[in-house]
């Protein structure tokens, strides 16, 4: 069972289904409720009758048919994504075939399965028998061969995640949607009902985002070409960079399209530029830290050579400055397109510094 089922077999949609169609009249009648008591606030407001009256009966037809008008939104998302499925080549993975009330709104097999392919990656020849001067690279390629798997499994569990997310959000939300409507009907909680609403409406276009967003993620993922696992440490580090490119990009897509797309929804911000900003920001940030940590590792490894633990940590010191003095175009590019994406910046992390630390504690010992 690979990951995309077992997150299925967690979350059985079906029945999740099958109890809220059961419980949705219960929800219903307390609607029915909501606009009993709008219509006798509008009534003492009011100088006629027929002004409370017409909005109570255009309100409940609209309660009575929002299951019908959900399903109507929705397959009007899933029309547009079928549109950008059948204008771009090789996109066809993305549109989900004879869809239920429970199936999810895209299916992501296809870039799975590729994922799948890389890490698996070329046996080639088999490898001599084992030499303990070459343990260092025996343990590099574990490493590779672990690192992209977990890479490559992080990004299938944050993708399909975020499918069955917006299936649940939607399916507790046709429960809701009945109350909000006659919540319309009150002055006091109209503006909440228009929130939840144009929200809903935002979830629904979320695989709008999703299917431009992949349109990159399938031409990253046509360029990646299974590794040899017999290769060069050189050329298994840059099918490791490429992989992580690609990835960094489905996942960042896929968090930040969802947001972004509701927005330009119901707001109307430019999906685009959040979208290519918010990812320019997350590799701009891990590209200068990747730097910084790369130059303190560099220069412990010559200080340490030179002149042991002590010129271990002083070459730490020295290459993290002239890693961070390399990066500093990079830094300043990364603040402008931070500036560009209002601010909005993914968050700091500290793995590749802890990774440095390690490796110039072990370079510390071995010295």
């Amino acid at each position: 069972m690979n990951i995309q089922q077992w997150l299925n077999t967690l979350v059985p949609m079906t029945q999740i289904v099958q109890v809220v169609n059961q419980v949705l009249p219960a929800f219903v009648i307390v609607a029915a409720m909501i606009l009993v008591i709008g219509y006798y606030i509008g009534l003492i407001s009011s100088d006629s009758v027929f002004p409370p009256l017409t909005r109570l009966i255009m309100l409940f037809v609209c309660i009575a048919g929002s299951p019908w008008m959900i399903g109507i939104a929705q397959e009007i998302a899933n029309a547009l994504v079928g549109t950008v499925a059948c204008a771009i080549p090789n996109m066809g993975w993305l549109v989900v075939n004879n869809p239920n009330d429970a199936s999810l709104s895209m299916d992501f097999s296809k870039p799975f399965q590729i994922l799948s392919q890389f890490v698996a990656g070329k046996t080639g020849p088999a490898p001599g028998p084992l030499e303990l001067n070459k343990w260092a690279d025996y343990i590099t390629r574990a490493l590779f061969i672990f690192v992209t798997a977990g890479v490559a499994c992080i990004t299938v569990f944050i993708m399909q995640a975020m499918l069955i997310i917006q299936k649940l959000i939607l399916v507790f939300s046709k429960l809701l949607v009945p109350i909000f409507i006659a919540c319309l009907s009150l002055p006091s909680a109209k503006g909440s009902g228009q929130n939840f609403l144009k929200s809903i409406t935002g979830v629904m276009c979320w695989p709008v985002g999703w299917a431009i967003v992949h349109i990159a993620t399938m031409a990253g993922l046509q360029a990646l070409q299974p590794p040899s696992l017999n290769a060069q440490l050189g050329e298994l580090l840059l099918s490791f960079g490429a992989l992580a490119v690609v990835c960094l990009w489905m996942v960042v897509g896929t968090i930040g399209a969802p947001a972004l797309i509701a927005n330009a929804v119901t707001s109307g911000t430019n999906f685009a530029t959040g979208m290519v900003g918010g990812f320019t920001s997350a590799a701009g940030q891990h590209a200068v830290r990747g730097m910084q940590a790369g130059g303190a590792v560099a220069g412990a490894l010559v200080g340490g050579a030179h002149a042991g633990p002590a010129g271990a940590v002083a070459g730490a010191s020295l290459g993290g400055q002239v890693g961070s003095a390399v990066a500093l175009p990079l830094t300043s590019a990364t603040e402008s397109v931070e500036g560009v994406n209002e601010g909005r910046r993914a968050i700091p992390s500290s793995r590749s510094a802890g990774v440095a630390d390690a490796a110039i504690g072990l370079i510390k010992a071995r010295s």
